[in-house]
């Protein structure tokens, strides 16, 4: 796997068939014998998986139209859990209502098949899995399609980096509004957090937290230090255990995985009951 340094390049249409239709044995389409007036026409499910890569019916995202599309497309959908699947087994996350934007996004993406495979980038035991992001020539391509954006800043107080949450990154550098990344995503695994700690937290910025959040700190974990850092959207309802193991892959000392972790994501109401094998 290789680190993102370098700019997203444009792609013809024709290589983004076939990079589309590559990852999975016998879903490129083909040239069929014509069929007899007697055959019934069936549906051909791969027709449908392509042009939601392609989907030329929807505008190129960028900062100025993002958000206004994604929150009209997202008014749409009524889907709430999204199926990750992994060499490891199956996490489903449950996106918050009251994020919509970043809820739309992430949503949108998995319309868009953009995590079709997609592959966990950066593994950090006791603080957070990562992926989403990836140089490689599908994502890239994806990437060019759909639109290079970021997202507005959706933060509340009531959605903090408590182990299992789901947050987008966002980069550091000339981003005084804290925009997310359109793309990259994390969740958290999280350390333990005593009183003392998390009272030094909350002085150094300036925030307060309720009994609860300061219990789920101390007794589950988290990240509390992201808090007001980076929106968090969505939080882990199954499969926790998963993202442990994911956690705990050996990496590189960029936190990188020296292995492949590959995922796939569904809505919930499309997931295969048995994932195909990794």
């Amino acid at each position: 796997m290789k680190r993102i340094w370098g700019t997203v390049v444009a792609a013809s249409l024709a290589s983004m068939l076939v990079a589309c239709g590559g990852d999975s044995a016998g879903e490129v389409p083909q040239a069929q014998p014509a069929k007899s007036a007697a055959q019934p026409e069936k549906e051909v499910e791969v027709d449908e998986r392509i042009r939601r890569l392609v989907a030329s019916d929807f505008p190129t995202l960028d900062d100025t139209n993002a958000a206004s599309f994604l929150t009209e497309w997202g008014a749409t959908q009524a889907e709430n859990r999204v199926v990750l699947d992994t060499k490891h087994g199956r996490i489903v996350v449950e996106l918050f209502e009251d994020v919509p934007v970043h809820r739309a996004n992430f949503l949108y993406k998995v319309y868009r098949r953009y995590f079709d495979p997609a592959e966990f980038t950066r593994v950090v035991p006791d603080f957070v899995v990562q992926g989403g992001n990836s140089e490689e020539e599908r994502p890239q391509q994806l990437r060019f399609l759909i639109g290079q954006h970021t997202l507005p800043s959706e933060f509340r107080d009531d959605r903090v980096h408590v182990r299992g949450a789901l947050a987008m990154s966002r980069s550091y550098n000339d981003n005084p509004d804290k925009r997310s990344s359109g793309y990259d995503f994390y969740i958290v695994t999280g350390r333990k957090i005593g009183a003392e700690e998390l009272g030094r937290i909350q002085r150094d910025a300036g925030r307060t937290y309720k009994a609860a959040q300061a219990q789920a700190y101390a007794t589950q974990g988290g990240a509390p230090h992201l808090d007001g850092e980076h929106t968090v959207f969505g939080r882990v309802v199954e499969g926790m255990d998963v993202v442990d193991r994911l956690a705990a892959t050996p990496r590189d000392a960029s936190d990188w995985p020296v292995e492949r972790l590959e995922v796939r994501m569904n809505f919930a109401s499309e997931a295969p009951a048995v994932p195909k094998p990794f």
